[in-house]
């Protein structure tokens, strides 16, 4: 498939694409003002609503994998929403827990922690005996078009493509109660729930407390 042909056309207006290098400057502009202040994790940790360097690089380098998917409204020809995908690799957990360590006490390093814990309890590869993983990093839809199913849309285009690309497995951790809504309508498996008053520092203290309904951070397979 072309890069520059569109996935799916929803309608006269919205496109979905696949991002390429090219669109990443617009791509970023969007997670810094959809994402990261919505994401429970991102949302409610100092500092509140960014990301730092190092996260915002670990997520937009899965567009080099001609695996992610945004929506372009043609009347503007601006991003409106996108869905992050990327390989996992198969040993996720040591990689995860590798980089933490590297961050320390930091916003991003306890982030990764997070899911370090969650890829550890889950055994991915091992329960699905798979060893091509296609996870969904992240996914934002601007707020002037939310409730048009356009989440879910972006869900199922990231899913044909990792069919085409031969992934195995579709994976995805949700932080946001919202986006875990989605997955069980669109008849994903529900593999692991780490609650977040459970997943505590040194001192007993949870690490992440975003607001209600997010309780949880519930993660999602979907073998292709």
């Amino acid at each position: 498939m072309s890069p520059n042909a569109p996935v799916e056309k929803l309608n006269e207006m919205i496109e979905l694409m696949v991002v390429t290098e090219q669109d990443r400057p617009q791509v970023a502009e969007l997670l810094r003002k959809y994402f990261y202040p919505d994401e429970p994790l991102t949302g409610n940790l100092e500092p509140i609503g960014t990301a730092s360097p190092a996260e915002e690089e670990f997520i937009l380098d899965n567009i080099q994998h001609g695996t992610c998917v945004m929506a372009i409204d043609r009347t503007t020809n601006k991003a409106v929403g996108v869905c992050i995908a990327g390989p996992q690799r198969a040993n996720e957990a040591d990689h995860l827990a590798h980089e933490a360590k590297k961050e320390g006490n930091t916003k991003w390093g306890k982030i990764l922690s997070l899911l370090a814990r969650i890829e550890y309890e889950a055994k991915v590869a091992e329960r699905y005996n798979v060893q091509r993983i296609l996870y969904i990093v992240g996914t934002c839809v601007d707020s002037s078009m939310r409730g048009r199913d356009l989440g879910g849309r972006l869900y199922n285009a990231v899913r044909d493509i990792g069919k085409a690309k031969g992934y195995q497995l579709l994976r995805s951790d949700c932080s946001s109660f919202y986006s875990a809504k989605i997955k069980e309508k669109l008849g994903w498996d529900c593999i692991n729930t780490v609650h977040y008053k459970e997943f505590v520092d040194e001192h007993n203290v949870p690490v992440f407390s975003p607001p209600a309904p997010h309780v949880s951070c519930k993660s999602y397979a979907l073998r292709l």
